[in-house]
């Protein structure tokens, strides 16, 4: 049975924040009841998954480097468990490790998947030498060095977690989420700031030091800038963080509001939401030549924000007000009236924010409001299947990682404010982090280079708390 499962597993490889700074759409708002009509079928809805069992004893370490040697392995379990793809199985330190790999003992064990490794080099320039072996088919799948920062390097974290990466593809074909980032908001010391955390939760730090309202973070395709909304200079204006120095520019401020900032998928155009004339439309600007600003939406008397493009680039999601309530809308770029893909029954009070759409393409993360708390729900992009995946306390501001498997949300789940992620394909959840005032999350792509997220970061920090 194991190696069927073996075989068949390798085969199978927003923002509502802003609307209580806008007059004219708080006043457009209906008072909320129960959003989500409950008569419409719903459901948590998860996917029982086998989970491969991998093991990783302890890594021999070249003087010096011992403490290196642990802490990468920390790192990589971690990483691999945080996956919810394999089962991270123990062992005891006495298991032997010198010698040919004993094959039979990790099969009695359960595993599926063995990790060797082996750190080498000195402490100033360290090497991490990984293999991936098959327990059940006896043999080496991948082996690798991967050459590390020192210990203490503010690139040290992330150089492992790529590693970690990479020994997912290797067992599973599966994009990894270690090497990522999340930006969220959270209370500063003049307001409300920028911050950015890893994935696990650790090396919290602000981007933002603007002494003011910052709110609405979002990660550039290449993962080198943050594009979010301030009130530094008085009116709310779009900036632009440039993560390789810190420094924060403005790249729009039409007259009226300007929020809600999306990266387009090529990189080219923001997408955001500007108020004007007293009602507020989408957007488009066009980062290249810092001009030229484009209407996407159009409903009169009615509100339109938050976009958020699908990974074609050929249509974007949105909030929109024109039925009296929030609901979420999607529209081509090029032409066509905007579709309604959140449940409508006359006289029934709804709010529905907060869209992202998955890098998959397949479902548009949202919360909705369920009896009067915001839960987390999922649709497909025309309309079918609705799910609410989150029923305990507060949950809102959802987030895909770049594997369309995770979301990360803000939640008061535990009684304090924080950041979680849900596994939508087990329902596993797990808290990222806790911070006052922590929410509008937004989740990077896989990040080619640490050197756009060292800005500001404390290095060796294991902190997980701005």
């Amino acid at each position: 049975m194991k190696l069927l499962n073996h075989r068949l597993a390798k085969k199978v490889s927003a923002f509502v924040a802003a609307l209580s700074l806008v007059p004219a759409i708080a006043s457009a708002q209906v008072p909320v009841r129960d959003s989500i009509p409950t008569d419409v079928r719903l459901g948590i809805v998860y996917q029982p998954s086998y989970r491969p069992g991998v093991v990783m004893p302890l890594m021999p370490a070249a003087e010096g480097l011992r403490e290196l040697a642990d802490t990468a392995r920390r790192m990589i379990l971690r990483d691999l468990d945080y996956s919810d793809r394999l089962q991270i199985m123990p062992v005891s330190e006495d298991v032997p490790v010198e010698g040919p790999v004993n094959y039979g003992l990790w099969d009695e064990l359960g595993a599926v998947w063995l990790v060797v490794g082996a750190v080498e080099g000195t402490p100033d320039e360290p090497v991490l030498r990984l293999s991936l072996h098959d327990v059940v088919y006896r043999l080496l799948q991948e082996v690798r060095a991967f050459e590390l920062p020192p210990l203490r390097h503010p690139e040290f974290r992330y150089a492992i977690h790529a590693a970690a990466d990479e020994v997912l593809r290797w067992a599973t074909s599966g994009t990894g989420i270690a090497a990522t980032r999340i930006a969220f908001v959270a209370d500063g010391p003049g307001g409300s700031e920028i911050f950015v955390v890893d994935s696990d939760g650790f090396g919290a730090h602000s981007v933002s030091r603007d002494s003011s309202i910052a709110l609405s973070p979002a990660w550039s395709p290449a993962g080198d800038r943050i594009a979010y909304m301030s009130y530094k200079r008085g009116d709310p204006a779009i900036y632009e963080i440039d993560l390789a120095n810190g420094r924060s520019t403005v790249r729009v401020d039409l007259p009226g509001m300007d929020l809600t900032p999306s990266y387009m998928p090529d990189g080219t155009h923001l997408g955001f939401a500007a108020t004007i004339d007293g009602r507020t439309e989408v957007y488009t600007y066009d980062l290249i030549r810092s001009c030229c600003p484009e209407r996407a939406t159009f409903a009169r008397y009615a509100n339109s924000l938050s976009p958020t493009f699908a990974p074609d680039g050929r249509r974007f999601a949105f909030n929109s007000d024109r039925l009296g309530q929030l609901h979420i809308f999607v529209k081509d770029m090029n032409n066509g009236s905007a579709e309604l893909i959140t449940p409508y029954i006359y006289d029934r009070s709804v709010h529905n924010a907060g869209p992202d759409w998955s890098p998959m393409g397949d479902r548009i993360a949202f919360h909705g409001w369920v009896g009067g708390t915001p839960q987390i729900f999922t649709v497909a992009p025309d309309s079918r299947g609705l799910r609410q995946l989150t029923q305990r306390g507060r949950n809102e501001d959802p987030s895909w990682a770049p594997d369309g498997r995770h979301i990360v949300f803000a939640s008061t789940r535990d009684g304090t404010t924080g950041l979680w992620v849900l596994d939508v394909v087990s329902g596993r959840i797990r808290r990222v982090m806790t911070a006052a005032g922590a929410r509008l999350p937004d989740w990077s792509g896989r990040l080619d280079s640490a050197s756009h997220l060292t800005s500001g970061a404390a290095v060796g920090s294991e902190s997980n708390n701005p």
